[in-house]
């Protein structure tokens, strides 16, 4: 199992106001699987993500990833664990302008500390598994929506994580790149890579093995779909 939470709860607070964005949930998955979390705005599913991903630590509650209690690790094994095992891919693609196609695909594999040929080696890989491979001496800014979240996908996968988050990827993508994106994002996960994927397309949650439904910071439903996971 690659995530299990327990009683995991996130709150917000200010001077004035104190909201629950999660509340006691508890969650497992299966490394492998693809996992897509839906519900309504404000419902808690981009906080569970950040807690999922380490970007964001939880008032109450534990998280378990690959066995090992991770949420109140110190920062700096936090980074190790996200930059060596946790790929992320948001909606507004956060590629770097003044960084090539190529350059924004190596940065994660320069914190890893890997030689110049292995890094070129890898990038070229991932270029053309992606289908970029003609763009990579280009910047983001002369790249369409659908070519620079492809780029971050390959950015994402990059370092081979044992598992992908991606927050709302299809957001700013017209229909026909918000397929071509779930399809590699199907593929990914047919050659084994886990994946959770928060949407607000039910179209594309059905690209999910598993659906989970939040409301008000809770777990209300889950639909399993298919066993779409292979035993670790």
């Amino acid at each position: 199992m690659i995530i299990r939470t327990e009683n995991l709860t996130r709150i917000y607070r200010t001077d004035e106001v104190e909201t629950t964005s999660l509340h006691q949930v508890n969650l497992n998955i299966e490394q492998g699987e693809f996992v897509a979390i839906m519900g309504p705005s404000g419902c808690g599913k981009s906080t569970l993500l950040n807690l999922i991903g380490l970007l964001d630590t939880p008032d109450a509650g534990e998280y378990y990833f690959n066995g090992k209690a991770a949420a109140h690790l110190p920062e700096r094994e936090k980074a190790i664990l996200r930059k060596e095992q946790i790929g992320f891919i948001f909606q507004s693609f956060n590629l770097i302008d003044d960084l090539t196609v190529f350059e924004n695909i190596e940065l994660p594999l320069l914190y890893l500390g890997m030689s110049s040929s292995q890094r070129k080696s890898r990038v070229e890989e991932v270029m053309q598994r992606l289908e970029v491979s003609h763009r990579a001496n280009h910047y983001p800014q002369q790249l369409s929506g659908g070519q620079q979240q492809r780029v971050a996908v390959c950015r994402a996968i990059a370092t081979e994580p044992s598992l992908i988050l991606a927050d709302e990827p299809t957001g700013n993508l017209d229909s026909k790149n918000g397929e071509e994106v779930m399809r590699i994002l199907s593929d990914l996960n047919a050659s084994g890579s886990t994946v959770v994927m928060v949407t607000h397309s039910s179209e594309h949650a059905a690209f999910a093995g598993r659906v989970i439904h939040l409301f008000d910071g809770k777990i209300v439903s889950e639909n399993i779909k298919k066993m779409s996971y292979v035993q670790a």
